[in-house]
């Protein structure tokens, strides 16, 4: 009897699948219950939830109210009214961002994320590196996935490869950011990766790459 030994990549992204942790996920920013939400789907467990629609004004005086009481429940959404540009999807976004991890010098990596909704969202590679005078971090790269064309109702996976260090030696540390724009609108992400990957890899991810 042969048996074969498939050898799966690790995911390098801590709680890629928002699982990990009792009322929402460890390792991942709070959802302020307004523009962000952590639920459950059947089949999928904890997914996250975004949604760019609610007025502008709104979201930020709810976010200058969490400054000061952070346990501030969130209020009734008051969504924008067409064309839509008052929404905070019209101007800011939405983002979540993931915990800080490490870089390793010349490493190739693959993102993937699952996605569905009725925007078009990104989900960024944010690279950063010690200030060389400042004890603080200052940004010193930046990728980002186009996780569309999407579906309302399917899942899709998108992915892209990427390598912090190779015009941004000094970059140390990366975080994944989920962010939701225009149109405003509604989006769903699950299953977020992070893997190493070969140079054969990252050439067929950058050829497909040049496809968008």
């Amino acid at each position: 009897m042969i048996f074969t030994l498939l050898l799966v990549a690790a995911n390098l992204l801590p709680n890629g699948t928002f699982d990990e942790g009792k009322d929402a996920p460890v390792r991942w920013e709070r959802a302020d219950g307004l523009t962000s939400f952590w639920i459950t789907e059947k089949g999928r467990g904890r997914i996250l939830k975004m949604d760019s629609r609610p007025e502008r004004k709104q979201v930020l005086a709810y976010q200058a109210e969490l400054k000061k009481n952070p346990s501030a429940p969130p209020p009734k959404p008051l969504p924008a009214k067409a064309p839509y540009y008052s929404s905070i999807g019209g101007n800011e976004g939405v983002m979540i961002d993931s915990e800080l991890i490490p870089v390793k010098p010349g490493q190739n990596y693959k993102l993937t994320v699952d996605a569905r909704g009725n925007s078009k969202p990104f989900v960024w590679i944010k690279g950063f590196r010690k200030h060389p005078k400042r004890n603080v971090l200052i940004d010193s790269y930046q990728t980002r996935l186009h996780a569309y064309p999407l579906s309302e109702n399917e899942w899709r996976t998108f992915s892209i490869g990427f390598n912090p260090t190779a015009k941004s030696p000094h970059t140390e540390l990366m975080k994944v950011r989920v962010y939701v724009y225009w149109p405003s609108g509604v989006c769903y992400f699950d299953n977020i990766r992070l893997e190493e990957i070969t140079e054969g890899e990252m050439k067929k991810l950058m050829k497909e790459r040049e496809k968008e």
